[in-house]
């Protein structure tokens, strides 16, 4: 089963930009600029059933694409890096690469439902690495033909502009444009001012979830990527709603209760966090770092003055939180929840304030900003992209909702990757958790009693 390039074209404005034109970046978005994207694929199996033919739905689509950017234009620009003292994004309109492409398969291959779809590698633009930032998109799109007549909407997302809390409210702009609904009111906002660094910059609380990586740390890190080349296996577990209400009171229950009904995620993450460490068989004495992000712009009250809601671009604030293995597997699965809710609780504006002023210092020094955490060759740390309070499943083009949605999982991600996800069926009540191991790891995963007694293997 092979997945065909028929034409690959590029998306600009249907109105110019005015020229000239640049986005001022902030520290958020320099840190992630470059190395990391974001793979999606949206499944709607009875797409040509609502349109007159495949090349009428591609031209629709390229057409509502070309309008859609004309509000988002800092999506059809390029990072401008060399010569700057710092990064900008210049929206010059050089456009969004799309693809049109062809699978000699059919939905039905894998089941209606495709959870186990096994080209869903090839249902994107190929990308493999950000090797060039100044010449990659902000944005790629793939549209593919199955032989059942279903249409796979594949997404390659550059998280400098596009984290979650920007991404989904673009592709519900994009999809009621499509079927009709005017543009987006208020548009969308581009202005990061109000994650910027004071002058000068005051770091008042430790930073501990970052480091500055030197240029010949960087450099040891990426050749220690490159030499670690392992093969991982992907699995996918479900979490229904009654599952998920036992495992919040065996938390509130255990030992390391903390006074309050823990949340879904402090539960999930939890459980996840324990029940990986134990199948990934550290030894006691090494600490492991889950790392985990909590948006500026939605939820608790972690920003003043607050994050627009039309505002577009990235405000999340990664956390990498620390135990020691031996506490993980030995303890109650309360110990790491509690972990959560205290590390969440502790996420306020001057804690992200002194991080933005740090990132500030460490850039001007002609550092990077890295994670802290342990380099890929270790795999040390768990990865997780939560999902699952997002509306993934209710983008409507015309076609029907999506049947299925996949977070496309590549290697250099790491070993330990965890994707919490609403279900079709269930919606936000229900969890679907994708997880990445090693082979051997994955085997001990499978065989946990704890993780089967709160999840079933998502066949």
């Amino acid at each position: 089963m092979v997945v065909r390039v028929e034409s690959v074209s590029t998306i600009v404005p249907a109105v110019p930009t005015p020229q000239p034109c640049t986005l001022w970046l902030c520290n958020f978005q320099i840190q992630v600029l470059g190395d990391n994207y974001i793979k999606q694929v949206y499944y709607y199996p009875a797409a040509l059933d609502h349109v007159s033919s495949f090349d009428s739905l591609v031209a629709s689509l390229k057409d509502s694409l070309s309008r859609i950017l004309v509000p988002y234009y800092p999506l059809a620009g390029r990072p401008r890096i060399a010569g700057l003292d710092r990064p900008i994004l210049e929206c010059n309109d050089r456009g969004i690469e799309f693809v049109v492409a062809f699978a000699d398969a059919s939905f039905g291959d894998w089941g209606n439902s495709m959870k186990q779809c096994s080209i869903e590698q090839e249902l994107n633009p190929a990308q493999t690495a950000i090797t060039d930032p100044e010449n990659f998109p902000q944005l790629k799109v793939q549209v593919t033909k199955f032989r059942c007549g279903g249409i796979a909407l594949g997404l390659v997302t550059s998280h400098t502009l596009l984290d979650g809390s920007s991404f989904f409210p673009f592709l519900k702009a994009w999809s009621e444009l499509h079927r009709g609904f005017p543009p987006p009111n208020p548009p969308p906002s581009f202005d990061s001012s109000l994650l910027k660094a004071r002058d000068p910059p005051c770091v008042t609380v430790p930073v501990r979830d970052f480091v500055a990586v030197t240029p010949a740390i960087a450099e040891e890190m990426d050749k220690a990527a490159q030499d670690f080349k392992p093969s991982y296996h992907v699995r996918a577990f479900h979490m229904n709603e009654q599952q998920l209400a036992e495992l919040k009171h065996e938390i509130a229950s255990g030992p390391f209760a903390y006074g309050s009904s823990p949340t879904s995620f402090e539960a999930v993450s939890g459980l996840v966090w324990k029940c990986i460490t134990e199948a990934r068989d550290f030894d006691d004495s090494v600490t492991n770092t889950y790392i985990y992000a909590v948006s500026t712009k939605v939820g608790r009250n972690r920003w003043q003055p607050p994050m627009p809601s039309e505002y577009c671009g990235t405000s999340s604030f990664t956390l990498c939180l620390p135990c020691a293995v031996g506490d993980l597997k030995t303890k109650h699965v309360s110990h790491a929840a509690r972990l959560f809710h205290e590390d969440v609780r502790n996420v306020g504006q001057e804690r992200i304030q002194s991080t933005i002023d740090w990132m500030e210092e460490t850039l001007r020094k002609g550092h990077d900003i890295g994670l802290n955490v342990s380099p890929p060759s270790t795999g040390m740390g768990i990865f997780s992209i939560s999902l699952h309070s997002f509306p993934v499943y209710e983008f409507e083009f015309g076609w029907g909702r999506p049947a299925h949605f996949s977070m496309v999982l590549e290697s250099w991600y790491g070993n330990g990757v965890m994707v919490l996800l609403p279900t079709p069926q269930g919606g936000m009540r229900e969890r679907r958790i994708v997880v990445m191991l090693l082979e051997e790891q994955m085997k001990r995963l499978l065989q946990s009693e704890l993780f089967a007694r709160f999840t079933t293997l998502d066949c």
